[in-house]
């Protein structure tokens, strides 16, 4: 990796497809497994130290409380996610919590709903919402009960208006094709189907650009969004994560189709690189392109790296993630919705895709990183950030990833 370009300083023509002032000098540290192991071990100690039962976990300033003391519960960024996160941090050996959850998982969903905001945008959501808790509940139990509620949840979000992943049907169809996988009922792979056939009616045609995308009415404005967090990539994902379980011409026409569009609005330079803005709307004219994964060219890696081998698609994920690579580690800390560890998954997914090494050396750059980012904010803050999509805990889970040579996002790719 010596002579490679460092990330910190992006070619001219990448600069114009990303800001960057939101990204920071890639740290020269080499890959050291054994510190990444420490860092693991250091951050689940912390969470472990700072359960207060119930109550669950402080709520990071970062993550915005409405009050000093709000607790949150879902899997995004609360007590639901810490809990997942050291679970399956537990279960694949490389961390010991000397906890038992069961306990605290039942009142979960109905705390959660107490939360304002989760309440406003439907309870449903997948990572705000009921459906993960539920999972997350029901992994635990296998009750039947449970299975039938989540069942219920899921049934009962295909219609959401939002038409994106955070609350609508393509984030709670990601629990319909784990509980596929877990029970083996065809009643899940049933539902999932209907509901990407729902999601496929939800498009419209957008004329200014000629291709079909989903519209988005959130939080008081209406948007056609791109990416992973809100937009097209994160509908295309339950297709070709659940493709084993749907029909192939079903699977086949959404993958065309989302080639086509992606292809028609990607942002290129002479170099290679491609990136694409968070949002298409003729009368609200793009800022300059993000790059982390809730929108940019690293989501669209993490979601579709799965995509069918041909040279469209490879030149595409190629060219995000050399983009991602370029832009460097961000600013805004070592997370996975908007930080580097996301960004980095998308470096470890081009390695598991192409079989060439150098993504994975920098993937694994990217969490020496982000191993320095963790520390830097928790002596800043005074405390650690506990939370799985924008704290240290999803970091430790793509500490783990480097460490093992191992793709799996959390709590998308496998539960």
């Amino acid at each position: 990796m010596a002579s490679e370009p460092s990330a910190a300083a992006p070619a001219a023509s990448a600069a114009r497809l990303f800001d960057p002032a939101r990204h920071e000098p890639l740290t020269t540290l080499p890959w050291d497994a054994s510190a990444a192991r420490d860092a693991i071990a250091r951050i689940v100690a912390d969470a472990v130290a700072a359960f207060e039962g119930d109550r669950g976990w402080p709520t990071h300033l970062l993550d915005e409380p409405g009050a000093p003391d709000e607790r949150f519960c879902m899997l995004y960024m609360g007590a639901g996610g810490v809990i997942w996160a050291l679970q399956q941090l537990a279960a694949l050996g490389v961390a010991r919590v000397p906890f038992d959850f069961r306990p605290h998982l039942p009142a979960l969903v109905t705390r959660n709903r107490e939360t304002p905001f989760v309440m406003a945008d439907g309870v449903a959501s997948y990572l705000m919402g009921d459906t993960g808790l539920l999972l997350l509940q029901w992994k635990t139990e296998r009750s039947p009960v449970l299975a039938d509620r989540l069942f219920a949840a899921i049934e009962g979000n295909l219609q959401h208006p939002t038409h994106e992943a955070l609350w609508g049907s393509p984030g709670s169809l990601v629990a319909a094709i784990h509980m596929a996988e877990a029970t083996g009922e065809p009643r899940w792979a049933a539902l999932l189907e209907r509901g990407v056939r729902t999601l496929q009616a939800q498009r419209l045609f957008d004329e200014s650009r000629g291709v079909w995308l989903w519209e988005q009415p959130m939080y008081g404005q209406v948007a056609r969004y791109i990416g992973a967090g809100h937009g097209f990539a994160g509908n295309v994902y339950p297709a070709l994560r659940g493709r084993s379980l749907l029909p192939a011409d079903l699977v086949g026409e959404v993958m065309a189709g989302a080639l086509d569009t992606l292809r028609a609005l990607a942002v290129h330079d002479d170099s290679g690189y491609v990136n694409w803005p968070a949002f298409v709307y003729p009368e609200r004219p793009g800022r300059v392109p993000l790059v982390q994964d809730c929108h940019g060219a690293p989501g669209i890696v993490c979601r579709l790296a799965a995509a069918p081998r041909q040279p469209e698609w490879d030149a595409l994920l190629l060219g995000a993630a050399e983009l991602t690579w370029r832009a460097g580690p961000l600013i805004k800390g070592p997370n996975l919705c908007h930080g580097t560890a996301g960004n980095g998954y998308a470096l470890i997914k081009l390695w598991r895709r192409s079989g060439d090494v150098v993504w994975l050396e920098r993937a694994r750059a990217f969490a020496m990183h982000a191993i320095g980012q963790v520390e830097q904010a928790r002596a800043a803050h005074g405390a650690g950030r506990y939370s799985l999509w924008t704290g240290d805990l999803g970091v430790a889970l793509y500490l783990r990833a480097c460490i093992a040579g191992a793709d799996d996002f959390p709590t998308l790719d496998g539960f």
